[in-house]
């Protein structure tokens, strides 16, 4: 009896200890949860002055050793060390972290198992500096070679968008000149410097750099105008050749001293030799600096002129455009275009094959100044040095494609 009493007490005692085999577990990680380090402030590229570190709890919340804790950056580059430790005996793991290289919010998170991962941020500045942004005021045009009337600003910021003194700014431009190439911000944070446009019409820009700050580099875009015009030139349709009584378009730009177009310029237009017409009489150049006319020959060979003078500009500076009135004929698909031409002796003739896909040729007979073989496109040229009256044909399609050409002594 007394060894049965035995036995059922100690039966007891294990059952009220939860022993005894049936089921009992031992402690198992339940949290993880920041412990020290989070929001640091720190010069780029260093290390923080405190280590991050995590406290894991079991499901009692009681803390737990032997963790293996696994930190990892995730935003902003730089380093921990150990990238991973167990928990000591208050179940603490910690690392030391060594910023990036750039100004900013970094990151580093904490992960182990299966608990939730904790994340460390930290703000990284470079001479107490995070950020950098345009403040420029006043328009961003203006003549070529003008001034800007404002100078170009940037602020530059800490964290909490408080101006910080002290930093050097660098300065750059293309198209235009910035007044110095590094300026250092103020008590209120700003870098300035004075833009003096470039001599090409256009947009222009400027960059302000502090490598690493959030922001950076900045870049302003200014545009510059033509400035006043004092010339006229000639662009398009000079130099050219028609038959007589054709018409050509001569285009002429208005310019100012850096030869940049310029828009607004009044263009008389007048006929110089050769008879003809040329319309419009006056027009004004374009914004793209253009002014555009159409010369309608005389109905004489040879150099034919026309004029296009500015004549409200200092000087009443002109151009002159000349054209060759030629004797041309087109050879269509079976067809001379004109078919019958009276010319001077001595005039060049040319044949000019134009949209035509079949093989045509230029025929005289017997005593014409030559003859011109199977083309497609191209053209072809003669010269009549006697007087008469000469007939040609395309050999592939007689009777309809003929033509003459009369010289007058």
């Amino acid at each position: 009896m007394k060894r049965f009493c035995v036995s059922m007490l100690i039966a007891l005692a294990l059952a009220d200890c939860g022993g005894g085999g049936g089921g009992g577990t031992g402690p198992t990680p339940s949290t993880m949860m920041v412990s020290a380090g989070n929001s640091q402030v720190g010069a780029a590229g260093a290390a923080l002055p405190d280590s991050l570190a995590v406290i894991v709890r079991d499901q009692g919340a009681a803390p737990l050793a032997g963790v293996n804790v696994t930190f990892t950056v995730t935003v902003g580059g730089g380093s921990v060390s150990p990238a991973s430790r167990a928990t000591d005996a208050a179940g603490i793991a910690k690392t030391r972290r060594t910023l990036g290289p750039n100004a900013g919010t970094q990151t580093v998170t904490a992960t182990a198992g299966n608990l939730t991962p904790v994340q460390f941020s930290a703000v990284s500045q470079i001479n107490g500096a995070v950020n950098i942004a345009n403040s420029t005021a006043g328009p961003l045009t203006d003549s070529v070679g003008a001034i800007k009337a404002e100078s170009l600003v940037v602020l530059v910021t800490d964290q909490a968008a408080a101006p910080v003194q002290g930093v050097t700014v660098a300065w750059a431009s293309t198209g235009g000149s910035v007044s110095a190439a590094s300026a250092p911000t103020s008590a209120a944070g700003l870098s300035k410097v004075r833009f003096t446009y470039g001599t090409a019409a256009g947009n222009q820009s400027v960059t302000a750099t502090v490598t690493g700050l959030v922001g950076s580099p900045v870049s302003i875009t200014l545009a510059a105008t033509a400035g006043t015009a004092v010339s006229v030139a000639k662009t398009a349709g000079d130099g050219g050749s028609a038959a007589p009584g054709g018409q050509v378009t001569y285009t002429v730009q208005g310019r100012d001293t850096h030869g940049n177009p310029k828009g607004g310029v009044t263009i008389d237009w007048a006929v110089a030799t050769g008879g003809g017409s040329i319309t419009p009489p006056q027009n004004t150049t374009q914004t793209n600096g253009n002014a555009t006319a159409t010369r309608t020959l005389g109905t004489g060979f040879g150099a034919q002129t026309a004029t296009a003078t500015a004549a409200a500009l200092p000087g009443a500076p002109a151009v002159t455009f000349t054209t060759d009135a030629a004797a041309i004929v087109q050879v269509a698909n079976n067809f001379f275009s004109p078919s019958s031409i009276t010319v001077p002796r001595g005039t060049v003739v040319t044949w000019e094959w134009q949209g035509t896909t079949a093989v045509h040729n230029v025929t005289f007979g017997a005593g014409g100044p030559g003859n011109i073989p199977d083309k497609t496109s191209g053209s072809g040229q003669l010269t009549f040095s006697t007087a008469g009256t000469f007939s040609y044909a395309c050999t592939n399609h007689p009777p309809n494609m003929i033509g003459t050409v009369t010289v007058t002594p």
